[in-house]
């Protein structure tokens, strides 16, 4: 089969959210076996580019960007001519006019459920083409069975035709014990000797406002590290509860030194009211980093027993896991150790896996295809 795979989303120096899930669902199609041709579509520029593939790998550049009205004709064009077979958009982002079979991965319905958050052309573009696509896609992957409730609720679409498959947690994050690397790694980012970190950014269902007015509630006093763009309205809190002083606001961490930061927390906090998976609480959890996260959408299923659980919408009882993943260190403990090994069930290569057998179910029969395939004379 003939596989095209949208990877426009994968930008130099991000690599967090879907960009992860597309680079990593790559990597492993690279390593499998070449039992299907798979062509990966990028934007110039594009990391990607600096790296060498299988045979069965190629890659086809497009000047459309990724949610752009260019992409609607574009990418049409190009799953004609390479004679594709099966489009997965691993987003949801798609032609309304599709050569092909179509997978799309909707990995939450932010855009839906959250329309006030988003710009008049996102809500434009997310009601015109997105809900046609997901209609209109013959099989819909997605990270978790919150996420796949959420589907079937808000637009009405059979179970039957949605799959969950969980995102993994790369090998190299795992507790970090080179005490001279860990200190080198705190220097690189002038992170405080001991600290709790919320690693998102600063969208309005990150809940980081909240986090900030907890924080300053509670009696705790080691210093919080955000690493999201530095926020006035943030420090203004800070400074109302005279705690200016504690906040801390990090620059972009770069893939390769987060299992040292994680692994250095004291405590990792992640407030969301919204998410389709929740990824950092899982990588954390990998590293060993006692978690505190919101009881809310599918983070309790995501992190399973192994967090401390709050209200998003209470800050007072934000403030009280704060205080309580900070002092009990006996429950540090436990949910250190039990976090590790619950991060060990999540696996990207068991990701691609289950991906790989809906591809299975959209192949076409040898017949059909010579047919379609059959030049004019």
């Amino acid at each position: 089969m003939r596989i095209a795979i949208d990877a426009r989303m994968i930008n130099p120096g991000s690599m967090h959210g879907i960009a992860r899930y597309v680079y990593e669902l790559l990597m492993c199609l690279a390593n499998n076996g070449a039992t299907d041709d798979y062509f990966i579509i990028i934007n110039p520029h594009s990391p990607l580019e600096s790296l060498t593939w299988p045979k069965h790998m190629q890659l086809k550049t497009v000047q459309g960007s990724w949610m752009s009205l260019r992409q609607q004709w574009e990418l049409p064009r190009l799953l004609h001519e390479i004679k594709a077979d099966l489009f997965h958009a691993p987003s949801f982002m798609a032609p309304l006019v599709c050569p092909c079979r179509l997978v799309m991965t909707i990995h939450d319905l932010n855009h839906m459920v959250l329309p006030q958050f988003y710009t008049p052309f996102h809500q434009f573009y997310y009601q015109l083409f997105v809900r046609s696509c997901i209609r209109r896609s013959d099989y819909i992957l997605t990270v978790s069975n919150f996420s796949k409730d959420e589907i079937v609720r808000n637009l009405s679409i059979s179970p039957d035709k949605i799959f969950v498959t969980y995102n993994g947690v790369s090998a190299n994050y795992q507790p970090v014990t080179d005490l001279e690397y860990l200190e080198y790694v705190r220097d690189l980012y002038e992170l405080p000797e001991r600290f709790i970190l919320c690693l998102s950014n600063n969208k309005p269902h990150k809940n980081v406002h909240q986090l900030v007015r907890a924080y300053c509630h509670s009696q705790v006093t080691i210093p919080l590290v955000l690493a999201c763009p530095v926020d006035a309205s943030l420090i203004r809190i800070a400074e109302n509860y005279g705690k200016k002083h504690l906040i801390y606001f990090s620059k972009f961490i770069a893939e390769e030194h987060l299992p040292s930061v994680y692994s250095m927390t004291h405590l990792f906090v992640y407030p969301s009211t919204y998410e389709g998976f929740g990824l950092p609480p899982l990588e954390a959890l990998a590293c060993g980093a006692p978690v505190v996260v919101a009881h809310s959408s599918s983070l309790p299923e995501v992190v399973g027993d192994s967090a401390i659980f709050t209200d998003p919408f209470d800050y007072q009882d934000i403030a009280r896991a704060l205080e309580l993943g900070v002092r009990d260190e006996g429950l540090r403990q436990r949910l250190s150790q039990f976090g590790v090994q619950h991060a060990r069930r999540f696996s990207w290569q068991a990701m691609t896996d289950q991906t790989v057998e809906i591809y299975k179910k959209c192949r076409v029969s040898d017949k059909a295809s010579a047919v379609k395939r059959v030049e004019p004379t």
